[in-house]
């Protein structure tokens, strides 16, 4: 059997299989995978594809299946959006610092309303250390890490207990 004959042979899920797997290699091979230069559209048309595969498995005319490719890139669209939420912005709690001014400053520990924080960008932030080895008093000179909730995790300025 050549390969015309058994293209031909395929039942209609089987093309939408392929579809979705090459535009799923070709988002791997062009964009670098998940999320990364497609924005995620590329993901939103593999999703639509395997949204076809279900009717067209059981036979549906191809209305169906372009209704099932519509709800499978609507149900991709959502996971692109969840996914673009949660793991590419790193929204795991522990967010690093968006604002790069922040990581060149040094910043002084201060007292306001009987907590030690440091203010970043015009703003009080309270302050905590990243180690326990570490014990934040008024002055020191610090740098910021990241943000926890809206404590910011220091740690000492290198040149500041030298």
């Amino acid at each position: 059997m050549d390969l015309s004959q058994w293209i031909l042979s395929l039942d209609p899920w089987q093309y939408w299989l392929i579809a979705a797997l090459t535009i799923l290699v070709l988002d791997l091979l062009i964009f670098g995978g998940l999320m990364s230069g497609g924005g995620g559209i590329t993901l939103i048309l593999a999703g639509g594809a395997l949204g076809a595969i279900i009717p067209a498995a059981f036979g549906a005319n191809m209305a169906a299946q372009v209704l099932g490719g519509i709800g499978g890139m609507i149900a991709m669209g959502g996971f692109v959006f969840w996914v673009g939420r949660r793991w590419v912005r790193g929204d795991d709690g522990n967010l690093s610092v968006q604002d790069i001014r922040a990581n060149r400053e040094v910043l002084r520990v201060m007292v306001r309303e009987s907590r030690l924080g440091v203010t970043i960008l015009g703003d009080f932030y309270p302050a905590r250390t990243e180690t326990q080895d570490y014990e934040l008093r008024e002055g020191d000179q610090v740098r910021l890490i990241r943000f926890e909730g809206i404590t910011a995790v220091v740690t000492p300025d290198i040149h500041d207990r030298a």
